[in-house]
């Protein structure tokens, strides 16, 4: 019997939306036991006689796309309505019935001969404005985040007062340690992220503040003097933009810091500030320093940090200040892209006002939103066009760490990932497995070389725009906050320290950037005759590419036995783009890597 329960189909977000202006895709989940779907579909105002009296005009197409989700199946198909509407329901079949699946329930199709009363699925018009339409080149990015104050101090830098020597990559950092790292020091370096194939850069915060993670904003018009000044940030701009690299500053609107202009009018003035519908103040009695005020219900607060309260982007003022901030920072120094924190808790006013103002500036600009969960309501269009997918890291991770899960279950966690959201939003969402908020990837896998550069390998073969964290590529360690932002320990780079590590990395990056097929949303996942499931954890994923017609077999042994490549398989005929601890052109060895183009 077809469970009903598991169906779930509405005609908008990811289930029913146009790719572009020509083509609906259409897509519903169901049970396991369903083994075939059909939609019947048409335009809602053509009709043909038949048997004497004028019906509804409709063709039944098979969905033949199916997915494999943790509790259920994801099934997809495309469709072109000549006159930009569709009108549709679905015929569901099991191995013991046949369901017709309508807006207000099921139907028999008895039922529908007898009565013809049921009430079908509508999109009543693909208005290009409502489109996703995130910027292209958003697709084709490697992202390589940097936070700044640890990245490099450039060669010319002033001398600052209380500046640690430079640490090695051993040395476990705390949040005060200040050991220089600027703007400067991003520019000497853009040569070696030109070579590592990195085309975007994504900068954490570099205005003026209290801390040396720059989360709590003084000024969001000036420079952190530690950093440089406008000069430095435009120049760094033009640099990477010489280099074909895109860049995105850190915009932190949630909160201010503490000695922000307007919280301090507001410390001094209290409710007679005018400012202070700028915030969330609920007793005016708060400590002038911080101290558990937040805590104790006085004002919001980020996280009930007190050096961070939190700003009101429901008021109109607010809100203008935000934009003109953006506005600047594109007019002023050209940059690419705004990465927006704690942009869950923003007004959705303030993102739909933001996103108007900065794309009438710079039409392909990019707004990404840090939100660790289902992102769906920011994701319609006149919000963000991405956020950083961190349940896509999140399946990595626990398909890598636990040796019982088998490949099906890495199938079933990543497809609920991948289909979450329309397929344009899925091929630019900022796919990485670790970052300035979380424990490196290989501190998280205990030193496990082989494993962390598997999981690495593997968002690079997936849908959506792959971002290194600064130092991943030579597996720089470090463990939870703060101590995840080390100092990129130059000296040892250069001595050849990570060579094998980086060279491997290196080749992946280039390898993304050209190939289209590693870059696409069309994959499938493979599985040899006598691994059906996956078991001995070999994930064999195949990359298409429709439009050049070129394919990638992408092989990661996350076992602890040998894959020996035989029948479709076979290396033999097959060009080798990559391997690792891959032996005799057929053995795949444990922790290791192979990407045959066929």
């Amino acid at each position: 019997m077809i469970d009903i329960s598991a169906i779930k189909h509405n005609s908008y977000d990811k289930y029913c939306y146009p790719l572009d202006k020509d083509n609906l895709q259409i897509s519903i989940e169901t049970g396991t036991e369903v083994t075939a779907v059909f939609l019947i579909w048409g335009d809602p105002f053509q009709s043909i006689q038949k048997q004497g009296r004028w019906t509804w005009k409709s063709e039944r197409v098979p969905v033949k796309s199916c997915r494999r989700l943790p509790d259920g199946l994801f099934w997809t198909t495309t469709v072109r309505p000549e006159f930009k509407r569709c009108k549709y329901y679905f015929e569901l079949h099991s191995s013991e019935e046949v369901k017709l699946y309508f807006e207000d329930g099921f139907y028999s199709e008895a039922q529908i001969e007898a009565q013809n009363e049921a009430s079908p699925f509508m999109f009543p018009w693909m208005n290009e404005a409502d489109i996703v339409k995130p910027p292209k080149w958003a697709e084709e990015t490697v992202w390589y985040q940097i936070f700044p104050a640890r990245f490099c101090r450039g060669s010319d830098s002033p001398p600052i007062p209380d500046l640690l020597p430079w640490a090695d990559s051993e040395h476990v950092v705390k949040n005060d340690e200040k050991y220089g790292g600027n703007l400067s020091g991003i520019i000497e370096r853009i040569p070696y992220l030109d070579d590592l194939g990195i085309n975007g850069l994504y900068l954490n915060p570099i205005n003026l503040s209290d801390s040396q993670h720059k989360y709590d904003t003084t000024d969001y018009l000036k420079i952190d003097p530690e950093f440089g000044d406008e000069e430095t940030l435009i120049k760094l701009v033009k640099e990477a933009h010489a280099h074909k690299m895109h860049v995105m500053l850190d915009g932190v609107f949630n909160h201010s810091g503490w000695n922000f202009f307007a919280w301090q009018d507001v410390v001094k003035n209290r409710e007679n500030s005018k400012y202070k519908d700028w915030y969330f103040i609920n007793d005016f009695g708060f400590k002038d320093v911080p101290n558990d005020n937040a805590a104790n219900g006085y004002f919001y607060a980020f996280a009930f940090s007190d050096f961070m309260p939190k700003l009101n982007t429901n008021n109109p003022e607010v809100r203008d200040y935000i934009c003109s901030v953006c506005e600047t920072w594109v007019k002023k120094y050209d940059i690419d892209a705004i990465r927006l924190d704690v942009a869950n808790e923003l007004s959705h006013e303030l993102c739909r006002e933001l996103r108007a103002r900065l794309l009438a500036i710079k039409p392909d600009f990019f707004i990404v939103g840090e939100i660790w969960n289902n992102s769906q309501p920011w994701l319609r269009g006149p919000e963000f066009d991405s956020v950083i997918n961190y349940p896509l890291r999140t399946a990595i991770y626990h398909f890598a760490a636990h040796q019982e899960k088998d490949v099906r279950f890495l199938e079933e966690v990543l497809n609920k990932c991948l289909t979450q959201y329309t397929r344009q939003t899925e091929r630019v969402l900022i796919n990485q497995m670790d970052s300035h908020d979380t424990i490196r990837l290989i501190s998280r896998t205990s030193g496990n070389t082989d494993g962390t550069l598997l999981q690495f390998a593997l968002i690079l073969a997936l849908p959506g725009a792959a971002c290194m964290y600064y130092g991943t590529e030579i597996l720089l360690p470090g463990g939870e906050d703060p101590d995840c932002r080390r100092c990129m320990p130059w000296k040892e780079i250069k001595k050849g320290k990570f060579d094998d590590a980086f060279l491997f990395m290196r080749k992946l990056v280039h390898l993304r950037r050209e190939h289209a097929s590693l870059r696409s949303d069309e994959f499938s996942f493979k599985y040899a005759p006598n691994d059906l499931l996956g078991k001995h954890r070999v994930v064999i994923i195949e990359k298409n590419d429709s439009e050049s017609g070129e394919k990638i077999l992408c092989f990661f042994n996350f076992g602890r036995t040998t894959f020996a490549l035989k029948g479709e398989f076979d290396a033999e005929n097959k060009t080798v783009l990559l391997s690792r601890h891959f032996e005799d052109n057929r053995n795949l060895l444990p922790g290791g890597y192979l990407m045959l183009k066929k």
